[in-house]
């Protein structure tokens, strides 16, 4: 696996919101949690580069002209 799938994958699980889709499935009240304005500017930068990246080495597709 690349490194910046790594790194998405850390930060997708680090808020800890995924919930169960199936109807009546038990929820689990989470009590809020402060986070330092540190760790979201790094979190905002890091999926900035990400799509960056992702765009960069996206495949051209040639126009209809």
């Amino acid at each position: 696996m690349q490194s910046a799938g790594i790194m998405a994958l850390f930060l997708s699980r680090s808020d800890s919101l995924a919930t169960s889709a199936l109807p009546g499935a038990p929820t689990v009240a989470e009590e809020a949690k402060s986070r330092p304005a540190a760790w979201n500017t790094f979190r905002g930068r890091t999926a900035s580069f990400l799509h960056r990246l992702a765009w960069t080495v996206e495949p051209k597709v040639p126009g209809n002209r």
